[in-house]
């Protein structure tokens, strides 16, 4: 029998301006499990550089909304292999660490958005999570 899965489906707003960062909420998780897969499907294309680049997150907040771990990241900090192709899914790595892609019911679940140097614009897109149920 196949794991019980839960996905979770958000908008991230993009950000016109290439210096601004984005927190944004993805969910509270109704499910106690685990991260199996998170992806992001941008609305345009953004073009990787090694100095001005964006880094995107999915952060587990708890349920009190003050964690800071780590559940996914990927950065556009390198040029034609971190490209981001407008309306082509982009699988975002996990974190290494197994306990990182623990969530519980009532964690908060948030996309956030940093740069580096002049950093650059990002589109809006489509964040998935899948969470693999453990209860």
């Amino acid at each position: 029998m196949a794991p019980v899965t839960e996905r979770i489906t958000a908008t991230s707003p993009g950000q016109s301006t290439a210096g601004s960062t984005l927190a944004k909420t993805v969910a509270q998780s109704h499910v106690a499990g685990v991260v199996s897969s998170v992806t992001f499907t941008p609305d345009a294309a953004v073009t990787a550089h090694g100095t001005n680049y964006r880094t995107f997150r999915l952060l587990n907040k708890g349920a009190a909304g003050s964690g800071t771990t780590v559940v996914a990241s990927f950065a556009t900090d390198t040029v034609t292999t971190d490209d981001l192709t407008a309306f082509v899914e982009k699988a975002i790595t996990l974190s290494a660490t197994p306990a990182d892609l623990v969530v519980a019911a009532g964690d908060l679940l948030v996309w956030d958005e940093t740069v580096a140097a002049s950093g650059v614009a990002s589109p809006t897109g489509r964040i998935e999570v899948e969470i693999t149920r453990t209860a």
